[in-house]
């Protein structure tokens, strides 16, 4: 492969830690291991994928820029040399209980940028190809075949201290994801829980931003409520008729069904999972597959993509109108929370991206992000979930808390609205198409000013271009 030099241009916005994705044809094999280099020389870590399409097979370029100025620019060479390789689990998606996650847009003969962490609204670093259809309540509509029911068994390996972002997969249904040999989460599946979730998630001081309970009990300042409340996770209330919210007896419940994707590396460490959607009755009324990036982005930050393909593998899917529902929810730590009845001196602030402060002005309203920030151990830290332009009903609508919860959910508006309508927020995929939600996290220190939240949006909808020189 002969050296290629592209130009990054920031626009309008500038790029302070900022994940980037070039798409380049597949070398010949042996596939060259690369290296990157900006215009000074100093080498930039970075990361290639296969797009694991094998009728259009592309490689996906990824790398951080950093400390970009608006509406400058900086030149990459892009050159082969010593492994700077990730490490990568790559099973094929027919073999396990994950659906493929879709793919990026049509591999060009030159360097093309691919927006965002997940390639446009699916991240398709592994995947069939797509055919997007635009619809009332849809950006992407895909049809989708029945996946077999038994999961992979992907082998475990030993925990070690690894550079990068090193996912391990541990017993009793845990997948370990580390920075720079730091614990930064886990993701939770094991067969006897409730659903698949998150915890802890720690931020750059080394705590937690989400709540322990009810993971770990007693202790001391800590809030019970909500027990269903765990981490970061996805549910919802109202999915054909069965609460998939609520935990115990009765209620439905979400399983994991096999990892079809596990990769570690300098720049990102990533997993597609595969979900099925269980009824009350035992049944399988849906299936999602989860795309969760984690980015190298330094001590100062946490930065996370979260994508999520529900299908309607099984029939036809009606998400209801609840307000008790999350895409992505999170209970942050209980020393966040707002003031509320019981705890009114709370030094927690709710800010969207419409400047809706607390609960009262942001709940049940529209806004691109949503940021919650407060105290943890005598640090002030903040959490923002971004919603991308592509998603279906954008802006999402957020039912946050002053106690402690930030969900994205643009189903409850009759909750929102007072609707006397209980079905307006209805959201129907029909029998065997896929619709396609992404988000991304960002764990911040500070407030929303002091976490650049605004800008930072602005890397995720509106992310910098690449030019081929």
């Amino acid at each position: 492969m002969e050296p290629l030099e592209f130009i990054v241009r920031a626009g309008p916005h500038a790029r302070v830690a900022c994940p980037v994705w070039v798409q380049l044809p597949v070398p010949p094999a042996p596939a060259p291991t690369l290296r990157l280099f900006d215009d000074v020389g100093n080498e930039i870590p970075c990361q290639s994928e296969t797009s694991g399409v094998s009728a259009d097979e592309r490689l996906l370029l990824a790398f951080i820029v950093r400390d970009l100025e608006a509406h400058a620019s900086r030149r990459y060479r892009l050159e082969t040399g010593p492994p700077i390789a990730p490490v990568v689990e790559d099973v094929p998606p027919e073999s396990s209980g994950a659906e493929a996650v879709a793919g990026p847009p049509d591999a060009a003969s030159v360097v093309e940028v691919v927006p965002g962490a997940d390639a446009q609204a699916s991240g398709a670093l592994a995947g069939a190809e797509t055919s997007p259809v635009r619809g009332e309540d849809a950006s992407t509509v895909e049809a989708v075949e029945d996946a077999p029911d038994q999961a992979v068994e992907v082998p475990r390996v030993p925990r070690e201290k690894l550079p990068g972002v090193a996912l391990t997969e541990l017993p009793d249904g845990e997948l370990a994801i580390d920075i720079e040999g730091d614990h930064f989460t886990s993701y939770r599946f094991s067969a006897d829980g409730q659903r698949p979730y998150f915890h802890p998630l720690v931020g750059p001081t080394g705590q937690s931003v989400t709540r322990a309970f009810p993971m770990e009990e007693g202790i001391e300042g800590e809030t019970s409520d909500h027990p269903h409340h765990r981490g970061m996770w996805t549910a919802h209330g109202d999915l054909n008729g069965h609460d998939n919210w609520l935990e115990g007896y009765g209620k439905a419940t979400i399983r994991h069904s096999g990892f079809s994707r596990l990769v570690s590396g300098p720049v990102y460490g990533s997993f597609d999972a595969g979900s099925e959607w269980i009824d009350r009755w035992g049944s399988i009324a849906m299936t999602d597959t989860r795309r969760v990036t984690v980015f190298n982005v330094g001590p100062n930050e946490r930065l996370v993509e979260y994508s999520v393909r529900f299908s309607a593998s099984h029939g036809q899917v009606t998400m209801g109108d609840t307000k008790e529902a999350g895409i992505v929810a999170i209970r942050v730590a209980t020393s966040m929370d707002g003031p509320t009845k019981a705890n009114p001196d709370g030094a927690g602030r709710i800010e969207t991206s419409d400047g809706a402060i607390g609960e009262d002005e942001a709940w049940g309203r529209r806004a691109s992000w949503c940021d919650y920030s407060g105290p943890v151990a005598g640090h002030v830290v903040g959490v923002a979930i971004m919603d991308h332009p592509t998603n279906p009903r954008f802006p999402t609508h957020w039912h946050v808390r002053n106690y402690g919860l930030m969900t994205v959910n643009p189903f409850g508006l009759h909750d929102f609205y007072g609707d006397t309508d209980a079905h307006r927020g209805d959201f129907i995929i029909p029998p065997y198409e896929s619709r396609v939600f992404r988000y991304r996290i960002l764990i911040h220190r500070g407030d929303v000013v002091a976490g650049s939240v605004r800008d930072r949006y602005h890397d995720f909808a509106n992310p910098p271009t690449v030019e081929l020189c």
